[in-house]
């Protein structure tokens, strides 16, 4: 059960951060994963659902996930949050290989 609860407590401050995403662009970055919200949205066009093709992501999101926390996104990978904002989980997961990332970096 505690497990649980800190589970849940996760989602609600997660998707807190991401619903206050206006207030990060606005100077107040709130890090997800050890990436700033600015540089995370720059990469929900190569992740979008519904989109194709889908773009190349770009040159700020690559960068953006070089010096991300890979395993703590991994474990995102199934949120049902993702919906809310258009990811498709699948294209997410392909995301680290079109930056060119090594392997190691993001093997889930």
């Amino acid at each position: 059960m505690e497990s649980y609860t800190k589970l849940a407590i996760f989602a609600i401050v997660l998707v807190a951060t991401l619903v206050t995403e206006p207030m990060a662009t606005n100077g107040f970055p709130f890090p997800i994963c050890g990436v700033s919200t600015d540089d995370l949205m720059t990469c929900q066009p190569a992740v979008a659902k519904d989109v194709d093709p889908l773009p190349p992501p770009t040159k700020v999101c690559c960068a953006a996930l070089r010096k991300a926390d890979m395993p703590c996104f991994c474990k995102l990978k199934d949120s049902s949050y993702l919906d809310t904002f258009n990811i498709d989980p699948v294209h997410a997961m392909e995301l680290p290989a079109k930056c060119k990332l090594p392997p190691t970096t993001f093997h889930c």
